[in-house]
C-alpha cells in the first residue's frame, strides 16, 4: 500500500525545520524535509505519514504548551498591549505556535476572551477598517492642483492615482483607496493637468521656426 505524506509545518529557516524533524524522530515518528528554498515559495516543509499526522500534531502542541509554561516573565510578548496580542491571534499564520499560545495565555491572565466568536469579530472589524478610504488628503489634493496648473506630468499622475487607485482586501475584493469627493478632485486634477500640458506643448510647437 502506497503511503501518503502530509505537511505538518513549514519554516523559512532550515535549522528550525531540522529541529522539528529531530523532535519527531525522538518520538518515533518518521518524517522528511522538503526543501523549497529554490522555489518561489522559499520554505522548508516537514512532512509526516498522513496516518501519523494527528499524533505528531498532538506531540507538537504538548511541546509548545510546555515551553509556554516555562517562559520567563521578561519575554517580549509580556510587554505587548492587548490589541497587539489579539493581532497575533487573528494573524496566526505569520506567528509561531509558541507566540500564538503565549499570546492566548497572556490574554487569559488579563481576563480577556479568546473564543472563536471574539476573534471572528476582531477580524471583521479589521477588514472593515482596512476597506475605509484614505482621509485627510488636503495637502495631496492641493499639491495635485498646483502641479497640474504648472503643466507638470506629476500633476497628471497624482490626479489619475487619486481617481483610480484601488487596494486589495483580504477576501480578494478591490475597493477605491480614496473617498468619492477625493476621487472627484482626482478626476478634475487629471483633466486639468492634461489640458495645461497640451496647451504648453502646443505653444512650444508654435515657437519652432518653420
Amino acid at each position: 500500500m502506497k503511503r501518503t505524506f502530509t505537511t505538518l509545518k513549514t519554516f523559512p529557516d532550515f535549522d528550525q525545520a531540522k529541529e522539528l524533524k529531530r523532535f519527531l524522530c525522538k518520538n518515533e515518528i518518521r518524517s522528511f524535509l522538503n526543501d523549497n528554498h529554490d522555489s518561489p515559495v522559499g520554505d522548508f516543509e516537514v512532512k509526516v505519514i498522513t496516518t501519523d499526522l494527528k499524533n505528531a500534531t498532538r506531540l507538537l502542541e504538548e511541546k509548545t504548551e510546555q515551553m509556554v509554561g516555562e517562559v520567563a516573565g521578561d519575554y517580549c510578548l509580556y510587554s505587548y498591549s492587548t490589541p497587539q496580542l489579539y493581532d497575533i491571534l487573528v494573524n496566526k499564520d505569520v506567528w509561531s505556535d509558541f507566540d500564538f499560545m503565549l499570546a492566548k495565555k497572556i490574554l487569559h491572565e488579563k481576563g480577556m476572551p479568546t473564543d472563536a466568536d471574539t476573534l471572528y469579530s476582531i477580524k471583521q472589524e479589521k477588514a472593515k477598517n482596512t476597506a475605509k478610504p484614505k482621509t485627510n488628503q488636503i495637502v495631496y489634493i492641493l499639491a495635485g492642483y498646483v502641479l497640474a496648473l504648472l503643466g507638470g506630468v506629476a500633476g497628471i499622475v497624482i490626479g489619475f492615482l487619486m481617481w483610480n487607485s484601488q487596494k486589495q482586501m483580504p477576501g480578494g475584493i478591490s475597493v477605491f483607496s480614496y473617498t468619492d469627493v477625493e476621487r472627484k478632485h482626482g478626476r478634475i486634477i487629471f483633466g486639468l493637468g492634461v489640458l495645461i500640458f497640451a496647451i504648453i506643448i502646443s505653444l512650444r510647437l508654435r515657437q519652432i521656426p518653420n
